[in-house]
């Protein structure tokens, strides 16, 4: 029980980055608008069309595209 044990610096956390996309949802139903299929659009073709205009890892976003 010494004071150097119990004084522990603070580690400094760099703010987040805000990403440059917007939220998930919207980038679902913009992707679900611009395919306009008929009889609802696939998951895979949400995802495709995710990544292919709005330059995000969708492999990361998997479990919000659901």
């Amino acid at each position: 029980m010494t004071e150097t044990a119990s004084a522990k610096p603070k580690k400094v956390s760099k703010p987040k980055a805000k990403p440059t996309h917007p939220p998930t949802s919207v980038m679902v139903m913009a992707a679900i608008k611009a395919l306009k299929e008929r009889n609802g659009s696939s998951l895979p073709a949400i995802k495709k069309y995710i990544a292919a205009n709005y330059k995000v890892d969708v492999v990361k976003n998997a479990h919000f595209i659901k």
